[in-house]
């Protein structure tokens, strides 16, 4: 064995450092594409986060500039900019409720309905549309064996939802309407809004 060592060492060594750096090479690349998806997220989350409270804020200030007639200002109710959170993701939901047994099922549906959730998702299908709502299948998962979430999207909010591919990421806040456990589970989801990733086909309409 050392004789070997000795007479293949002038191509052992170069070709032991050689495996060191292709190793060091690929290493520092997936951690620089962990590190960039992770930004991307989360510079989509405080976008996402920012739109809604635009949004709330909007209906906060139209509330407050047509007040009933017979309401004295001081008793005109502020509404409150609603609390997204992102957890518990869509696999701990269902995950929740297998671990409850029947009779604490129900009390578990109603703590998870009250939560409002933002996910990011990927699209999957458009199930059904008419001229004012399209009806959603969205995977938790990238690779597409993810809980599934179904919502229903307002075309006229949302029209570019129609040009959404197989896999393309979407941000949806909102509150839980349902959950099945079945499979690998389904979630649906009352959407009040909706945000693109920055590649979205819809992004190139305008």
């Amino acid at each position: 064995m050392l004789n070997w060592l000795t007479t293949h060492k002038r191509w052992l060594i170069p070709t032991g450092l050689a495996s060191i750096l292709i190793f060091m090479f690929f290493s520092v690349t997936l951690h620089l594409q962990h590190r960039r998806q992770q930004v991307q997220e989360e510079a989509m989350a405080v976008k996402v986060a920012a739109d809604i409270a635009e949004r709330a804020a909007q209906k906060t200030q139209k509330t407050a500039d047509s007040p009933p007639a017979d309401l004295p200002p001081e008793m005109i109710p502020e509404k409150e900019i609603p609390l997204y959170v992102r957890q518990p993701s869509p696999s701990e939901v269902t995950g929740r409720i297998e671990g409850t047994d029947s009779y604490g099922r129900k009390a578990e549906e109603d703590k998870l309905k009250a939560l409002q959730i933002v996910w990011p998702l990927y699209f999957f299908s458009i199930m059904k549309r008419d001229q004012e709502t399209a009806r959603v299948m969205l995977d938790a998962s990238e690779n597409g064996f993810g809980v599934i979430v179904v919502t229903d999207i307002s075309l006229k909010k949302y029209p570019g939802i129609l040009s959404s591919r197989p896999g393309d990421r979407i941000w949806l806040a909102g509150r839980i309407s349902a959950i099945d456990t079945q499979a690998t589970g389904q979630i649906g989801l009352v959407t009040d809004y909706l945000g693109f990733a920055d590649n979205h086909p819809s992004h190139n309409e305008n």
